[in-house]
């Protein structure tokens, strides 16, 4: 053997070692919210909600999608969107103003905050289904019904190859309880307008396949506070506007 191939040899096996190392750190993230509570997938956290807990604000739904196997879709006011949407007043247009309410600040982070409802039936692995893709779009442009969903706009947010969720249904029994919050970076929507619309794209089903209804995306919007909790600010006023008032009046006497 040349030196020249024990050479082109050694080189080709470190370049192969070398590319293995790699492969292996760049493995894909799986948040299992089968078995566990939270996980993190490229900066935006996913947790599961038990049922009790999606009273915490305004729910507002604005996707549906809903197919046997596989499935996929994306929110448009468009009557005839693409994939597997179910159209009606629950699937529709979001702005960037409409996420801006659900705006929550945990750690130190801003993330935006929304509800997945997953609709599963049967018993055991029957009741899993897995969410392989989501993926935030930014565009002037609504009521989108393209199918080639990188065309959608300026893609915000989106997994890596390989990541996704593992739900289980029947963790929270019966539809619309709430299954998982997704907490998405305020930071990569850096540079939106607040008349941009937010297309929110998912796929379902190809580890664990859906079987049953539809599966719900929802803002959960701030609450306004209650009105009671500024009866104690006016009154703490009215008490420094009726001091004010008495000082002034005990003054005028004095000076005449």
């Amino acid at each position: 053997m040349s030196i020249f191939n024990f050479k082109r040899i050694v080189s080709g096996a470190v370049l192969a070692v070398a590319a293995l190392f790699f492969a292996s750190g760049a493995q894909a993230t799986i948040v299992d919210l089968i078995n566990g509570d939270s996980g993190t997938i490229n900066g935006a956290m996913f947790d599961w909600v038990s049922s009790q807990s999606t009273g915490t604000g305004v729910i507002t739904p604005f996707l549906r999608v809903q197919a046997d196997g596989t499935e996929q879709g994306y929110n448009t006011s468009n009557p005839s969107p693409p994939f597997d949407d179910k159209t009606g007043v629950f699937t529709r247009d979001i702005t960037f103003a409409d996420l801006m309410t659900t705006e929550v600040t945990i750690g130190g982070v801003n993330y935006f905050k929304v509800l997945l409802d997953v609709n599963q039936s049967g018993n055991g692995n029957a009741t899993f289904i897995s969410l392989d893709q989501l993926q935030f779009y930014t565009s002037p442009i609504g009521g989108q019904n393209t199918t080639t969903v990188s065309s959608l706009g300026t893609l915000r947010y989106t997994f890596s190859p390989g990541d996704a969720v593992y739900l289980d249904a029947s963790r929270n029994p019966g539809s619309g309880a709430g299954d998982m919050f997704a907490f998405i970076p305020v930071s990569d929507f850096a540079g939106t307008a607040p008349t941009d619309f937010v297309y929110l794209y998912c796929h379902f089903g190809t580890t664990y396949a859906s079987n049953d209804g539809f599966e719900e995306w929802s803002l959960v919007v701030n609450p306004i506070p209650e009105a009671s909790a500024f009866f104690p600010i006016v009154g703490l006023l009215a008490a420094v506007f009726s001091t004010q008032f008495v000082r002034r009046r005990q003054l005028q006497q004095l000076s005449k």
